[in-house]
C-alpha cells in the first residue's frame, strides 16, 4: 500500500469556492458569549427558527438530511410501484411490490392477523418445554427478538474467519436498569399494559391478557437480571469467549441446540463466541425451573414475535405500537407519514436495490473526489500527531502508524452490490413481505458461516446518513448521503468542509484508536500492540475524559448526568477527529490560503463554528433520557462543548480566558490524539 502520509495537501481552490457558503452569519446569536457557551452561540437561533415535528423525538442536521434522503428514496419507490410489468425477481420489481404492498392499507386492514396466522398458530400450539429450542430457532429465523442473540461475523481474533455468536438478547425495554430501576416503575408498569393491549388485538379475552403478559414480562426481567449493562458491554475482551460447543451444551444442560441449530439451518458448529456466560446460565436455570412452564415461555413468545411485526399491521396495532415505542419511550407526539414508515421499512430489506437507484440518481462523483484527498489529508495528519505523542513510545508509536496505514476506506457505495435472488415479494402481503426479508437475510448472514470473510461489504446503505468504523475489518465508511451539505459542501472554503465532514473523517480515523478499536490491530484481530507503559497512559487520559463528561448534566430538572463510561468511545473519536481535522486544515490552508476573514470571522473561527453548527439538534427531554441511559454517543450539546474546551487551539481562535465558562485549566485539558 502506497503510504499515504507521502499524499500532498491538496485543499479546495478558493476560486471553485463561493464565499460564506456553509455559515451564515444570521445564525450566530450575540446573546451568547462564544468564550462562555459556544454551542449557543451557534446553534440556539436555528434552534429556536426549527421546532422538533410533532413526528419526531429529535431534531438537527442529520434529522434534515434524512428527510432529504427520505424523500428521494420516496420518488424511486413510487416510481418502481407504477412498473407493475417488472420482471419477477429484478430489484423494480422486489422495490415497487414491496412498497406498495405497505401503502395499501385496504389490503392490511382486510388481512389484520390472518397473513400471521401460521406463525401464531405454531406459537400457541406449543405444549411441551422440550420444543423450545425448535421454536426458538423458527423464530430467530425471522428475527425475532426472543431468549437469546445469535448470528455469524467476523472472529474478532482472527478477522478473515466467519464465527458463530450467542449473545444477550431477549428483552425488550432498552437497557438492563429499565427493569430494576425504582424511578422507572411508571415506564414498567406501561411496558406491562401495553404488552397486554398487544395480546387482547391479537384475540386474547381481557380477562387472560394481563396474567399472559406478566409471565412474559417476568420472562424478559429474569433475562435482564443475567444481562451485562450498557457500559459493562463495552468492555470487549470480557465479551469474548470462545468455547467448544460442547462447553455451551455443558452450561446450558436444558438447552438442545443440536435441534435448535439444525432448525435454522446451520450445521458444523464446533466452536460458539459468548458474549456473557452468567447470560446463559441464567437462561438455562430459566429453562430447569418449575417456575417458568410451557405457558410462559408461551406467552413470552407470542409476546416478542406481536412486538416485531406490529409496525407492519392494521392501524389498531401500529397505533398501540407507536403509543408505548415513541410516545411513552421518547416523547413523540404523532407517527411520520406512512410512506417515511414503508419507504424505511423497504430500505431495511433491499438497501443495496434501492441504494443502486439513489447513486444513479443523486451521487456527484466531484464530491467523492474531493472527500477522498480529505481523507488523504487526514491520514497524513494523524501520522504527523502520532509521531509527536509525548505519553506515547516509540514502539507503540510504529504499530499505530502501520495500522493508520491498513485503514481501508470505502466512500459513497459497494464496487459490488448484494444480490436478492431468492427473495420472495409480491403485493399480496406487507407483513409477509417483511418476514419473507427477514428470513432472508438470516440466512444470508449463517450462510457466511465457514466461508472467507468478504472484507467489501458494507453495514450501511448509500442513502443512510451517517458514517462508521469497522475494528474487524480496519475500515472507515461513508455512505454518499453524508457527502452534502452540511458535512460536505463542495462550494464551500475549506474551513467548512474540514470543520464538519472533516472532523467526521477524523472521528472515524479516531475509532481505530479509542478505548475499543485500539485493541485491534492493523489487520483487524483483537491483539495487544501496546507497551503496557503506553496502554497505562492512555487510559490515564482516557479516565479524564469519562470525568469530564460525567460532569455534563444532560437534563437539569432529574440531575441526570451523562454518562463518560458508555460514551467514552464516542468522545475519544470526536476530540481526536476533530483535533486531527484541524491539523489538516492548517496544512491545506499551506497549498491554498484562505481569506483572512470571511462574514467577519477568520478561517480557524469558521471551522470551529462549522463543526458546532454540525451538531445543532433539539431533543424531547424522554428521548433525552433514553438515549443517555442506552446511547455510546453524548447529547449534541456536550459533542460540541466537550471537545472545545479541551483544545488550546480554540481557546487562541475566540480568545477564551480564564474565568470564562468554556475555560479549563491546562492541566485539567485532555490531549490525546
Amino acid at each position: 500500500m502506497i503510504s499515504l502520509a507521502l499524499v500532498g495537501f491538496i485543499g479546495f481552490a478558493m476560486k471553485e469556492a463561493i464565499l460564506g457558503v456553509g455559515i451564515d452569519p444570521k445564525d450566530i446569536n450575540s446573546k451568547y458569549r462564544a468564550q462562555d457557551d459556544f454551542y449557543g452561540y451557534v446553534n440556539s437561533i436555528w434552534i429556536g427558527r426549527n421546532p422538533i415535528p410533532a413526528s419526531e423525538n429529535s431534531w438537527g442536521n442529520f434529522n434534515e438530511l434524512q428527510d432529504k434522503s427520505q424523500k428521494a428514496l420516496q420518488a424511486i419507490c413510487l416510481d418502481m410501484s407504477a412498473k407493475k410489468g417488472a420482471a419477477k425477481g429484478s430489484n423494480e420489481q422486489l422495490i415497487g411490490d414491496f412498497f406498495a404492498s405497505g401503502m395499501d392499507t385496504v389490503n392490511i386492514e382486510k388481512q389484520k392477523f390472518t397473513a400471521v396466522g401460521a406463525e401464531l398458530k405454531m406459537i400457541e400450539g406449543f405444549t411441551d418445554k422440550k420444543q423450545i429450542s425448535e421454536m426458538l430457532g423458527k423464530l430467530h429465523a425471522m428475527q425475532v427478538n426472543a431468549g437469546f442473540g445469535f448470528f455469524v461475523m467476523s472472529d474478532l481474533k482472527n478477522s478473515n474467519v466467519n464465527a458463530v455468536y450467542a449473545g444477550q438478547s431477549g428483552m425488550g425495554l432498552p437497557e438492563k436498569d429499565y427493569y430494576f430501576n425504582a424511578e422507572m416503575t411508571d415506564i414498567q408498569d406501561a411496558y406491562l399494559k401495553h404488552i397486554v393491549r398487544m395480546l387482547v388485538l391479537s384475540g386474547e379475552p381481557e380477562n387472560t391478557a394481563l396474567q399472559h403478559a406478566r409471565m412474559a414480562y417476568n420472562i424478559e426481567k429474569m433475562l435482564a437480571e443475567g444481562s451485562m449493562t450498557a457500559v459493562e458491554q463495552r468492555d470487549i475482551e470480557k465479551c469474548y469467549n470462545k468455547m467448544q460447543l460442547t462447553q455451551l451444551k455443558e452450561i446450558t444442560a436444558a438447552f438442545d441446540w443440536d435441534v435448535y441449530l439444525k432448525t435454522l439451518g446451520i450445521s458444523g458448529v464446533n466452536e460458539v463466541i459468548v458474549d456473557n456466560t452468567t447470560f446463559f446460565k441464567q437462561f438455562n436455570s430459566m429453562l430447569s425451573s418449575d417456575e417458568y412452564g410451557v405457558e410462559n415461555w408461551r406467552y413470552y413468545f407470542k409476546w416478542r414475535f406481536l412486538n416485531l411485526i406490529a409496525g407492519k399491521m392494521h392501524q389498531e396495532v401500529v397505533d398501540e405500537n407507536f403509543y408505548f415505542w415513541g410516545t411513552i419511550l421518547n416523547g413523540t407526539k404523532t407517527q411520520q407519514p406512512r410512506w417515511k414508515r414503508v419507504m424505511s421499512v423497504t430500505e431495511g430489506a433491499l438497501g443495496d436495490a434501492l441504494g443502486q437507484l439513489y447513486v444513479q440518481r443523486h451521487f456527484s462523483e466531484a464530491a467523492k473526489k474531493r472527500v477522498n484527498e480529505m481523507v488523504d489529508n487526514l491520514t497524513a495528519a494523524y501520522e504527523q500527531r502520532i509521531k509527536t505523542r509525548d505519553w506515547m513510545g516509540e514502539s507503540t508509536k510504529t504499530q499505530a502508524i502501520a495500522k493508520l496505514h491498513k485503514i481501508m476506506r470505502k466512500l459513497a457505495f459497494p464496487d459490488t452490490w448484494r444480490s436478492y435472488k431468492g427473495l420472495a415479494i409480491s403485493r399480496d402481503s406487507y407483513v409477509r413481505n417483511f418476514l419473507n426479508s427477514n428470513k432472508f437475510d438470516v440466512a444470508w448472514i449463517l450462510g457466511k458461516f465457514g466461508k472467507p470473510v468478504d472484507k467489501t461489504e458494507w453495514g450501511m446503505t448509500p442513502a443512510t446518513i451517517n458514517a462508521y468504523y469497522n475494528p474487524t475489518y480496519n475500515e472507515i465508511v461513508f455512505p454518499a448521503a453524508i457527502m452534502q451539505p452540511p458535512f460536505f459542501d463542495e462550494k464551500a472554503d475549506d474551513a467548512v468542509n474540514y470543520g464538519a465532514m472533516g472532523a467526521v473523517i477524523g472521528h472515524e480515523l479516531t475509532h481505530g484508536f479509542d478505548d475499543q478499536g485500539s485493541l485491534f490491530d492493523g489487520d483487524g484481530n483483537m491483539t495487544n500492540w501496546w507497551t503496557d507503559t503506553d496502554r497505562a497512559n492512555f487510559e490515564s487520559k482516557t479516565k479524564m475524559l469519562v470525568d469530564q463528561f460525567n460532569a455534563f448534566v444532560a437534563i437539569d430538572s432529574i440531575n441526570l448526568h451523562v454518562n463518560g463510561e458508555l460514551t467514552l468511545g464516542e468522545n475519544i473519536a470526536d476530540l481526536g477527529g476533530l483535533t486531527i481535522s484541524y491539523y489538516a486544515f492548517q496544512m491545506a490552508q499551506k497549498k491554498n490560503p484562505q481569506p483572512e476573514q470571511i462574514d467577519g470571522f477568520t478561517p480557524n473561527q469558521r471551522f470551529f463554528i462549522s463543526w458546532a453548527q454540525a451538531w445543532r439538534n433539539s431533543q424531547r427531554p424522554k428521548s433525552l433520557m433514553n438515549m443517555v441511559k442506552t446511547n455510546p454517543h453524548s447529547p449534541a450539546r456536550f459533542r460540541v462543548l466537550g471537545p472545545l474546551s479541551n483544545m488550546k487551539e480554540f481557546y487562541e481562535a475566540f480568545d477564551v480566558k480564564e474565568g470564562d465558562k468554556m475555560w479549563r485549566k491546562p492541566e485539567e485539558r485532555v490531549d490525546i490524539w
